[in-house]
């Protein structure tokens, strides 16, 4: 059963309409991008133009952090990207995106169209989610997750940037 602080969290991250996404290019250059997303089976997914240069990036490398826009209620999400191709888990996508952003988009979400004309729709399960509130004394929370893709707390501190094991 999930804690209350990590349902809370999850709630963060599928409420939001904004998300960052950061990759790291074939020469180690990273590159951030804003995306729309919707948080889907314990990953954030989104879709993107399959020539695009963070397609181009999670192809040679599937690590990726991706975070919400605000600096003072904060969730960043670090983990490994998958490409969804599976024509029902597509199907269910759209659906994801039209309840989410069809006020703002104007219309429904047909990922499997898109994809048949070089969409890619990609999903990032957590290997690792921080979160801290501003105001809270700065304490941060990290869970990292079990092969079953349970989050687990593992510690929670005053210094919110601070690795586990650094010193």
């Amino acid at each position: 059963m999930a804690s209350a602080e990590w349902t809370e969290v999850e709630r963060q991250l599928a409420a939001a309409t904004n998300y960052w996404v950061c990759t790291v290019r074939a020469d180690l250059r990273p590159h951030a991008v804003p995306v729309w997303g919707v948080w889907w089976r314990g990953a954030l997914a989104f879709s993107s133009v399959g020539a695009s240069v963070k397609v181009r990036n999670l192809r040679h490398n599937d690590r990726a952090s991706v975070h919400l826009e605000s600096a003072s209620d904060v969730a960043i999400l670090e983990g490994h990207a998958t490409e969804v191709t599976d024509r029902e888990e597509l199907v269910e996508l759209g659906e994801c995106f039209t309840a989410k952003y069809s006020a703002l988009s104007g219309g429904a979400y047909d990922l499997v169209a898109a994809h048949g004309m070089g969409m890619t729709v990609w999903a990032v399960r957590p290997t690792s989610v921080r979160s801290w509130r501003a105001g809270g004394a700065f304490a941060s929370s990290r869970w990292t997750f079990d092969d079953a893709g349970t989050a687990v707390l593992t510690r929670s501190s005053l210094a919110a940037d601070a690795e586990v094991g650094s010193g």
